[in-house]
């Protein structure tokens, strides 16, 4: 996919927290970009910034989604959250519903933008080969969207982003207040919106051959810090109740994200590679 990132024109499917962020940043390269929102009040608000928007609500009936102004751009980010927790089942068929519009109007590159959840009971590094989990139903549902995606007739590209923070989102709230919080040394996997950001915008950068290619990245940072010291530490930088832990409750699949692949072949250089370093700013 010869791309001549000035001139490209971007979808964002799902402009939320980490989707605004991105079409902001696309904006400061001048990128013609456009995004959609499922409610009127949000795209009040993304007007307010500046940011040309839609209402999309999925699922939709695929005649409909196929003419949708998103898929007359040339790349798609798809940044819709699973909402598994939340009990919510319908991830893949909203995904794969984005996928068959995208090969009907020829887009040349779909990112989906997925999550190290993926990786659930499994434990030690991780890197993108580690095979997963299948007698966990999340996994199956993260798996096989993601495989809709990497199916796609053009390039295809999967972002697993650890845990998202940010000046917004900052994690000292996460767990402030809270005790008897199991797993104290597992290691925290996150990564901070900014280095997000960047991932993905190296990934519509990249220069692809004219041949269908499909790839798979983890997104995290290299916080070497356990659960127990990194969001006590947190907490404190706001002000807030540190939370407590009991040394007892250590369970088994502590993980640590290798994200080796996305900096090697991306050439990704992290702002915030430690995050214990960024609480202290």
């Amino acid at each position: 996919m010869a791309n001549n990132f000035s001139s490209t024109r971007v979808a964002i499917i799902g402009c939320g927290w980490l989707g605004t962020a991105l079409v902001q940043e696309l904006l400061k390269h001048k990128i013609d970009v456009i995004a959609s929102t499922t409610s009127p009040t949000k795209l009040k608000k993304l007007a307010s910034l500046s940011i040309k928007a839609e209402i999309l609500s999925l699922p939709c009936e695929q005649h409909l989604l196929n003419k949708a102004v998103f898929f007359q751009q040339q790349q798609l980010v798809i940044c819709i959250p699973p909402q598994l927790k939340y009990g919510k089942t319908n991830y893949q068929a909203k995904i794969s519903t984005l996928v068959i519009a995208a090969e009907q109007a020829k887009i040349k590159h779909i990112i989906l933008i997925s999550t190290t959840a993926v990786y659930r009971g499994l434990s030690g590094l991780i890197t993108e080969n580690t095979d997963l989990n299948f007698e966990d139903d999340k996994v199956k549902c993260l798996h096989n969207t993601e495989q809709a995606v990497l199916n796609f007739k053009g390039n295809s590209s999967i972002i697993r982003f650890a845990g998202l923070v940010g000046e917004d989102r900052h994690p000292g709230r996460f767990l402030a207040g809270k005790t008897n919080l199991a797993n104290s040394k597992h290691t925290v996997n996150l990564i901070h919106q900014q280095d997000a950001v960047a991932m993905i915008i190296a990934l519509l950068k990249q220069t692809q051959p004219c041949s269908q290619t499909q790839q798979i990245f983890n997104g995290a940072s290299t916080t070497a810090a356990t659960r127990k010291k990194f969001y006590q530490q947190a907490a404190k930088a706001l002000q807030l109740t540190p939370p407590t832990f009991n040394e007892a409750e250590n369970s088994l699949g502590n993980k640590i994200i290798s994200v080796k692949k996305i900096q090697d072949k991306l050439n990704i250089k992290l702002v915030y590679p430690d995050l214990i370093k960024w609480l202290a700013e």
